[in-house]
This record gives structure tokens, sequence and C-alpha cells, in this order.
């Protein structure tokens, strides 16, 4: 159990610390972030690490292991000459039980035919025996586990078992080939998307510092830079125009006005603006109450538990509502698609886009 925990451990670690550069591998490699191949990474990733962890630790002293224990058993079946005075099946059924997830995911995820999978999974436990026979590749002077033709047999067998069984294992996806993973050749990417939305931003900014910094102005500066503007220009935005990209409907037309009003509500800013709204709602019944803090209309902190816990999970709402696009092939946004709208590069042609359900 305290492999498991370990191998667990570093899984943890090694995840959150591969998460970022599979994003930006997948996503330059792709053009977005492919949820099977991602699934199905991460899945090996784990399985891996509590393998090694099972296979290998905890690792002993230097000073400990030459201690003329048999470091090598090549008799095929020695376990059954064992019996009953031991209780080696449970070690044959332990070690054809670590390979089946190895044989699941070469044949299940990757497609593998059950020939190359029952070599794969020979080999893979043909690496583990000559690592651990060999002292860990010489770190230690004398190796700590045993090399045993029998392990070598049984977890041979549990990979196979795992290639048969593979078509059962409906939570592990296919990878899908390359061409069908890509992001479409019309599609704006995310991260040009984010920055232009960035920069449109920023210009809201700058213009209402200079006409005053007001609720209504506010509203109408970001209408005038996010609606009208992509009305009279094609689709354009100030940011859209200079990144060169603007927003159409899906079938390639202009975006009517109420299209665009609906991306906005539904955009970024247009979320903010109603947590903002719920936020000063609650401010505002805390002062007809009488009371002057949020503390005092739910009362203490214990009892506010749960309303810390829902603006939590708002808050993780509303980032996966922004880091949608980036698994879809098309790049579109919850709000481009309750708009019924698309950001479309323009090096498009318009009568060739191609409608996305």
């Amino acid at each position: 159990m305290q492999n498991i925990e370990a191998g667990l451990f570093h899984f943890l670690i090694t995840g959150i610390a591969l998460v970022v550069p599979v994003v930006v591998f997948h996503y330059f490699r792709y053009g977005r972030v492919e949820p099977r191949r991602s699934f199905v990474l991460y899945a090996t990733l784990l399985y891996g690490l509590v393998l090694l962890a099972l296979v290998f630790m905890p690792f002993p002293s230097l000073s400990s292991v030459c201690d003329g224990r048999q470091t090598t058993q090549w008799v095929p079946f020695h376990f059954i000459a064992e019996l009953p005075e031991t209780f080696p099946l449970l070690s044959f059924a332990f070690n054809v039980a670590l390979f089946l997830p190895l044989g699941v995911l070469l044949r299940k995820a990757y497609g593998l035919q059950l020939r190359w999978v029952l070599l794969a999974g020979f080999l893979a436990s043909l690496v583990v025996e000559i690592i651990q026979v060999t002292g860990n590749l010489g770190i230690y002077p004398c190796p700590y586990r045993l090399f045993d033709v029998d392990d070598l047999m049984a977890n041979t067998l549990g990979a196979t078992l795992g290639g048969l069984i593979a078509p059962a294992a409906v939570i592990v996806p296919k990878v899908l080939p390359a061409k069908e993973v890509l992001a479409q050749l019309d599609a704006v990417g995310l991260p040009t998307q984010v920055l232009a939305y960035g920069l449109d931003v920023v210009l809201l900014g700058i213009v209402v510092s200079f006409v005053g910094v007001t609720e209504w102005a506010f509203l109408i500066v970001f209408a005038l830079i996010r609606v009208v503007t992509p009305l009279l220009a094609d689709g354009y935005t100030p940011a859209g125009r200079l990144l060169k990209f603007r927003v159409r409907q899906v079938d390639g037309t202009p975006a009517t006005c109420l299209r665009l009003v609906v991306r906005e509500v539904f955009g970024p800013l247009g979320l903010l603006a109603l947590l903002a709204l719920g936020f000063f709602t609650l401010m505002l019944v805390g002062r007809t109450v009488g009371s002057d803090t949020l503390t005092e209309v739910f009362g203490p902190v214990q009892q506010m538990q749960p309303m810390l816990v829902a603006v939590l999970i708002a808050g993780a709402a509303f980032t996966l509502f922004l880091l949608a696009p980036v698994a879809r092939r098309d790049q579109r946004g919850w709000h481009d698609r309750i708009a019924g709208v698309r950001c479309v590069p323009d090096r498009a042609n318009y009568a060739n886009l191609v409608r996305t359900k």
C-alpha cells in the first residue's frame, strides 16, 4: 500500500508539473488540446509511476543488499513446486494483474494487434527484470530483487489478458489519428482570441479614462467596441482587425446585431458583470435588513461555508467556460456557440466554411 501511495504522490507532482508542457505541446502540435490523447497520456503516466513504485520501492540501503541472497530463478513454473508450503499463486496473480492495464492501453487506446501487445508486455517485463538483476543498472552493488522467469511469464500473460479484455474497457478511449485531431484550418486559436479580447478591453479602459469612469460610459464604449464596430466593419473589432480575424455566423454570413449582443452578454465580461450584479444584490439585501456586512446577513463564518463553496464552484465553472474552446476543433467558446457565431481568419474561404455542431 505504501508503494501505491508513493506512486500516486509522484503522479500528482509529475502530473501538475506536466500540465503546462502537455497543453503547450498539444496546442502547437494539433492546434488544440485533444481530450482523448490527454486522458490516455495521464492514465499511462499514472500507471507507469505506480508500476515503478511497486516494482522497485522501497529502496534499501547500499550496505544491506549484498547478503548472499538468491538473485536469479530460471526454472519455469517454479512457483508450483513451492506449493503448499508458501503462497506463490498470490504473487503470480499479482504479477498478472500488474501488467493487465498495459495490455488494455496498448490494445484499446493505440489499436495494437494482440501479438504486438504480447510482445510489448514481454519486452517491458524483460526490461524490468534486467534492471532488477543489475542492481538498478549498477546503482546498487548487488540486486535487491529476484530475477524470476515466473514473473516474466506472469507479466506477459497479464499484458495478453489485458489485450483480450480491452474491448470491454469502455472508460479507455481510442486515440484518434492525427488528421482527425487537428484543429480546423479556418479556426482562430484560443490564444489569439484571448489576446484580441484583452486588447479590446485595454482600448476600452483607455477610452473610458478619457471620457470619465462611469457605469454608463463603460457600457456604451464597450458596446461601441464589441458590437457596433463589428456591425459596421464587416465583423472586425479593433483588435480583430489588428490580428486579422472577424466574427461571422457559422455559415460565413455577417453576424447580426442580436447575435453580437448575445455573444457579449455570455462572454467573459458579461458573465463577470452578472457575478458582480449578484454580489451587489447580496450587499443590497444586507443593507435592507439593517446589516452592513455579508457576515451579518448570513451569520458567522461557519454558516457562510455553503456560500463560499458555491463561490468556488462558480469560479471553477467560469474558468472551464473560458477554457472550453481549447478542446474543440473549431475553437468556439460557449458564448460563440450560444450566439451562433464563430471567429474566422482572413485567410478562410467563407464559401467553404464547415458548419460545426
